[in-house]
């Protein structure tokens, strides 16, 4: 995905100085490469693996598939932390100096931290955001397939490859609604125009796989609920986050009686934005059950939230590659077309915007089926609330991520700390940076970003992992599975807070920029200081809690066998 990403940049930058059309098309051809590959090589991975050694003397065995899912939820989790740490730090260092301390522009090349900022966009949001659907893919396939054993009485063999085929319409559609985009010039017309377009493809898809394959309408609904829900998720954080949404809105106006004001209303509203989302996934888990009165029903509802992360997941790479484009263009010292990487830029601002929403639903429901595949696995054990362990492991599940992400925050503040200084020692040890005159040390900063990331990525997953491992270890897997649906819980709401919250305090920042008050330098101070608190929360925090429950999950299924002989004082 970086590799594709980073020849891109370079290439739009040029194709934009020709026409806004062909800046489109180019961004979008790189997007839909990582698009496509992010869908692909899950499938590939699952059947290779299935077709290799998923044959046995009594059938088909997929068990082992929690393996591979477990491994792509590791490699996540570690990609996002690393990477947003890295990202988060050159952005937060970057706008505190330059914006703050020296009032320059965005990407301005007389910023020490800039080049860093620019690299930070590629391992962000392509490799991280690319390596978290790839993983929720993973998941999914491996659990549909492992519940799926459950139904072969009812559904025949079939039911193995209701999830597969069903992906395979994804990849048809996004291809669909890419080749359609490249058709329309106007940026957010393309992206509004692929979304319908892969949404009613793949509908069609997943009636045709469910009908004619499983021979079950029903399965069309409880597919269809998972979509819709991604769908409203998307207007949830447009309402929640968009640059002209009543709550930037008002926001802004807080911002202007200062940068406190301005942080109680994000806050505010970030924790009223985690609410509808939560409902959302409910009802179509409830919905879903009843439709197809059976947990499979579930099943094509998680399925159904993937359907679009071909065509999502290109455009979520289109922000990264316009964005660094435009940052090319202004250190270039070119001054043509800014409107058109102004306008392309926009549009990526939204494109990434939603995909965070798409995974917030996709992960959580993602979460969900892998909870239920665990209850399956092990026998559907219930859970005593009148046992204290299991309480204990309820409440001992809400706690980590709150754990896990003070850690992370700690790893951005201590990495950021080491930028900023580093930033501001070179200003005052050459004042020709400012001046124009000397090219600041762009490699140092870059070195400090990386260093420091894979320094401290590793702690808060070590954490999460063995405090959940060693729970099941000493009090079983019953116990285990109430600390599994603490952990659901509270991560769930906990992500979509930060994601809303962060995407707030950005597009204030953003309303701040596009208004007549760029001269008003308390304003400035207080929409800034808004932006950078959210950023860690919005691009490092919330979406390693969306990958911390599906990855700690896919552990408890891997290690479930060993759980249930070797557990110390099972409960």
């Amino acid at each position: 995905g970086m590799k594709i990403a980073v020849k891109a940049n370079s290439r739009t930058t040029e194709s934009v100085n020709g026409s806004i059309s062909k800046g489109l098309k180019m961004a979008l051809s790189g997007g839909s490469v990582i698009g496509l590959c992010v869908i692909s090589l899950s499938l590939l991975g699952i059947l290779v693996l299935v077709s290799m050694v998923g044959q046995s003397s009594s059938g088909l065995e997929v068990e082992f598939l929690t393996g591979y899912a477990m491994g792509a939820s590791l490699t996540a989790i570690f990609i996002q932390i690393g990477g947003g740490i890295f990202t988060k730090s050159a952005d937060i260092g970057a706008d505190i100096v330059g914006k703050i301390d020296y009032r320059l522009p965005e990407d301005d090349p007389r910023n020490p931290a800039v080049i860093a900022d620019l690299v930070g966009d590629n391992v962000g949001d392509c490799a991280g955001r690319g390596a978290d659907l790839f993983e929720t893919l993973s998941g999914d396939l491996v659990t549909s397939m492992i519940i799926g054993l459950f139904f072969i009485d009812r559904y025949g063999y079939m039911i193995l490859l209701f999830s597969p085929l069903f992906l395979s319409v994804g990849i048809l559609s996004t291809l669909v609604s890419i080749i359609i985009a490249f058709k329309i010039s106007n940026p957010t017309r393309s992206f509004l125009t692929s979304i319908i377009v892969s949404t009613l493809s793949s509908s069609i898809g997943l009636y045709f796989v469910s009908t004619v394959f499983m021979k079950d309408i029903t399965l069309f609904y409880a597919g269809m609920s998972g979509l819709f829900v991604t769908l409203l998720m998307s207007i949830v954080s447009n309402y929640y986050t968009g640059v002209n949404s009543p709550p930037v809105k008002h926001m802004y106006e807080s911002a202007k009686r200062g940068a406190a004001i301005n942080m109680i209303s994000g806050f505010a509203y970030g924790l009223r934005g985690a609410v509808i989302p939560v409902f959302l996934v409910s009802i179509a888990a409830i919905f879903s059950y009843l439709i197809t009165g059976n947990v499979y029903g579930l099943v094509a509802a998680n399925i159904g939230t993937d359907i679009l992360i071909g065509t999502v997941m290109a455009w979520d790479a289109f922000g990264p590659i316009v964005d660094n484009a435009g940052g090319i263009n202004e250190m270039s010292g070119a001054s043509s077309n800014n409107e058109a990487f102004d306008a392309l830029d926009a549009v990526g601002n939204t494109t990434k915007a939603y995909t965070k929403a798409f995974a917030l639903a996709s992960g959580t429901f993602t979460a969900f089926i892998a909870l239920m595949t665990y209850y399956r696995v092990v026998g559907n054990r219930p859970i005593d609330l009148t046992n204290p362990f299991h309480i204990a492991g309820l409440l001992i599940g809400i706690a980590i991520p709150f754990l896990f992400s003070s850690y992370i925050m700690s790893a951005v503040d201590s990495t950021t700390l080491v930028m900023v200084d580093e930033v501001r020692r070179q200003f005052n040890e050459n004042p020709r940076i400012l001046s124009g005159h000397d090219l600041p040390a762009y490699d140092k900063c870059v070195r400090i970003a990386t260093l420091k990331a894979l320094k401290q990525m590793s702690l808060p997953v070590l954490i999460a992992e063995a405090s959940f491992l060693g729970f099941g270890i000493l009090f079983g897997v019953n116990a285990l599975a109430g600390m599994l649906i603490g952990l659901l819980g509270s991560s769930a709401i906990l992500g979509i807070k930060c994601i809303l919250m962060g995407g707030a305090f950005d597009n204030t920042k953003k309303l701040f920029e596009l208004s007549n008050n760029n001269g008003d330098e308390s304003l400035q101070t207080a929409v800034v200081t808004g932006d950078t608190f959210g950023d860690p929360l919005k691009d490092v925090v919330g979406p390693s809690l969306t990958i911390l429950m599906k990855s700690i999950t896919m552990t408890a299924l891997t290690f479930e066998a060993i759980l249930l002989k070797y557990a110390i004082f099972p409960v």
